[in-house]
């Protein structure tokens, strides 16, 4: 039987906290960038979703 070559991909786990905040800042910076304003919605639930943990 052939080894599936993605299979340790699919073992990956939930981001932990750190890398979460890292693609929320990621995410905002992308809308600065096209002259985007981050509306407070995004920021509120940036804030909620780093609260939560890991």
């Amino acid at each position: 039987m052939n080894k599936d070559p993605f299979k340790e991909y699919i073992k990956e786990s939930e981001p932990d906290k750190r890398d979460k905040g890292y693609a929320w800042h990621t995410a905002i910076g992308l809308q600065a960038v096209d002259g985007l304003k981050t509306s407070e919605y995004l920021v509120q639930t940036a804030e909620r979703a780093g609260n939560r943990g890991t």
